[in-house]
């Protein structure tokens, strides 16, 4: 088989630049496609240039100058002209570009059209002879190796890069054949052909993840559990003496739970609920059926907060034996049918809990690696695993990433929970907020949080605020008649414990913190929540941070501080304050920012895509639909073909 070095061009120097790019193999080779193209082949007339759209021309070269100005910055400027016009091309620091553009060439330049100085002009576009009229690809570059390096190389070699190819898809799809689609990504035909290459390649994506996702819940199907729980009428004496009453939702998806968990087929659920919809309720109940059945639950929390906040929830709603584990304790001596809440350290006493647990249930399941989440697997007999998350996972990526698992989703709030009126404040109403925040605490006597992105100043970033030094400020400044306190994640355990229980004690008017309350806060006389640089967060975690206010029956309001002033991300903090429904902000976050940005807290065991989108609901339809008619037109078919038609080139772990 061919290898890289083997490639002309491609030397021991050269490996190592490929090598940061991910490319170890000629299949990674092949699968390094072009970020974006430059159309060649349709060339527009000068005259009908507009101001702030792309655009092809072709035309003499009548003038080329380097400029050096007073300000010791270096430009290029370049005048062409063809039969209906001329207009400017201009660049920065590229002065060795005198050598390749010359008074008399006819070149064609891609770019996008501005105005400079009162005049249209391209600014720093793509330019070559491109005689033939040819789309050409803009590829990942590396230092020392350009687009123009891999357009090359790629091109001359495809023939032989193409001969290990087999397409695994069958004709009836009517989709590009495999080896046309790879030709046509590196060297389009034209725009027809590129889109179909797009296609099938972005489908081979979807269809690999759906297949492997597939796979993985066969293989969990066939196994039995390490316990098989059986259904006990006292879970619905529990439930009626409750001292609140469980929501229509909550009733669904508690069937849906504990009808897994009577099952022969080990459990593996995904329970999502917005913040403050009662998932907590939840696993206490699949918990007191553990229990009951005497078998033990481990309930595994990403933050030692969340840990004791559970660990006093559970105590106190419980009769059970319920076991605080954390970083400090040890626990080496339970009876059947205990119940632990523990943090991480659970993970590193595995050898405690490997035959023992019956239930697992991990509480904000993407603060986890893949690793941590099945630290208790086994080959045959797994413990039934409840996984719990309050970030909202818009519907396409939970078809295409999650099919290995069941989800159920509480969608309705308890009916004391008032929406919390959020508020994206501009830079000169911030005084009358603090103004308003401390007459508000004095005569309510409620509490507010003050969030900051980071810890300490940042010198990269100056205008995003750091906790040390707001709460120094608004000590200082803001509010010198109230009590303020600070906490963050380098706080020490003891003292964070120490501020929790005076601010759980109103011993505190405002907390100023980081996003370390992000989870496992519930204070319900905290009513106001001032989040600073709003900007910094991604949709879903202000989502998260808003859900700490609004916890009991008073008003609560969320206001928002950006020091941007960028369209993009005002766009998106107003939606915020719009809208209170965790799946529509999920949804729109994911149309705005894209998937590697929203979830980048959920990237463990998600997969690299290179060219598919998980917004693509179209594309993730049709992976479903081929991949449901392979499993029943092809009984034959090994569905691993297709996940190893893409697996070269993709991270991708299971995401149970």
């Amino acid at each position: 088989m061919l290898t890289l070095t083997e490639i002309p061009g491609i030397g021991p120097k050269t490996l190592i630049k490929l090598n940061h790019l991910d490319i170890f193999t000629p299949h990674d080779l092949l699968y390094h496609f072009p970020s974006r193209y430059l159309d060649f082949s349709h060339i527009v007339p000068i005259i009908n240039l507009v101001i702030n759209e792309s655009a092809t021309i072709k035309g003499e070269v009548i003038h080329f100058q380097n400029i050096f100005t007073r300000s010791h910055k270096n430009l290029q400027k370049a005048i062409i002209k063809d039969s209906t016009g001329s207009v400017s091309l201009l660049w920065f620091n590229q002065p060795y570009l005198s050598t390749s553009i010359k008074k008399g060439d006819v070149l064609s330049f891609a770019g996008t059209v501005s105005e400079y100085l009162g005049k249209p002009t391209l600014i720093a576009p793509y330019f070559g002879n491109y005689q033939t009229g040819k789309i050409i690809g803009i590829y990942p570059e590396t230092k020392g190796l350009s687009s123009g390096w891999f357009r090359k190389t790629i091109s001359r070699q495809l023939p032989q890069l193409l001969l290990d190819i087999t397409d695994p898809l069958p004709p009836k799809f009517n989709l590009l054949p495999l080896t046309q689609a790879l030709f046509q990504i590196h060297n389009p035909t034209n725009q027809s052909l590129l889109e179909q290459a797009r296609l099938r390649l972005s489908l081979d994506e979807i269809l690999s993840i759906q297949a492997k996702s597939y796979l993985q819940k066969n293989l969990r199907n066939s196994l039995t559990p390490r316990f098989i729980f059986k259904p006990q009428p006292l879970i619905n004496k529990f439930i009626h003496s409750l001292p609140f009453k469980l929501t229509d939702s909550q009733i669904k998806v508690w069937s849906e739970i504990s009808t897994d968990l009577i099952s022969s087929k080990p459990t593996n659920r995904l329970l999502q609920g917005d913040v403050g919809s009662g998932k907590t309720i939840i696993a206490i109940l699949a918990c007191l059926l553990a229990h009951l059945n005497k078998s033990t639950s481990l309930v595994i929390a990403p933050t030692e907060i969340l840990a004791r906040q559970h660990y006093q929830t559970f105590s106190s709603l419980l009769k059970a034996p319920v076991k605080l584990l954390t970083a400090k304790s040890k626990l080496t001596q339970f009876s059947p049918g205990t119940i632990i809440i523990a943090t991480h350290a659970a993970i590193y006493q595995k050898k405690n809990f490997t035959d023992t647990v019956g239930l697992l249930i991990i509480d904000e399941q993407h603060k986890f690696g893949v690793s941590q989440r099945s630290f208790l697997s086994s080959p045959t007999h797994p413990p039934h695993t409840i996984t719990m998350t309050a970030t909202p996972i818009p519907r396409t990526v939970s078809l295409t990433l999650l099919g290995n698992l069941d989800i159920s989703i509480i969608d309705e709030l308890p009916k004391y929970r008032l929406p919390i009126k959020t508020f994206l404040v501009p830079h000169p109403k911030r005084a009358d907020c603090y103004s308003w925040l401390a007459n508000h605490l004095k005569t309510t006597r409620q509490q507010a949080f003050i969030v900051c992105p980071f810890i300490e100043p940042s010198e990269t970033m100056a205008t995003v605020k750091s906790a040390k030094v707001e709460f120094e400020d608004l000590q200082k400044n803001t509010f010198p008649d109230l009590k303020l306190t600070l906490i963050h994640g380098k706080t020490d355990t003891t003292v964070r414990q120490k501020i929790l229980k005076d601010f759980l004690d109103n011993k505190i008017n405002i907390l100023v913190t980081t996003p370390i309350i992000e989870v496992g806060i519930d204070f319900p006389n905290a009513t106001t929540i001032i989040i600073q640089s709003a900007d910094r967060f991604g949709l879903a975690q202000l989502h998260q941070l808003r859900g700490r206010v609004g916890r009991g029956d008073q008003p609560s309001f969320c206001y928002l501080f950006s020091e941007s002033d960028n369209d993009k991300s005002l766009k998106r903090l107003t939606f915020l304050s719009r809208h209170t429904n965790g799946q529509k902000i999920a949804e729109f976050d994911l149309a705005c920012r894209g998937p590697g940005e929203i979830f980048s807290t959920l990237q463990h065991g998600f997969p690299s895509l290179k060219l598919a989108s998980l917004s693509d609901t179209k594309l993730i339809t049709l992976g479903q639909s081929i991949l449901h008619s392979l499993i029943s037109d092809y009984p034959k078919f090994n569905l691993k073909k297709i996940i190893n038609t893409t697996k070269k080139y993709q991270t991708y772990q299971n995401t149970s």
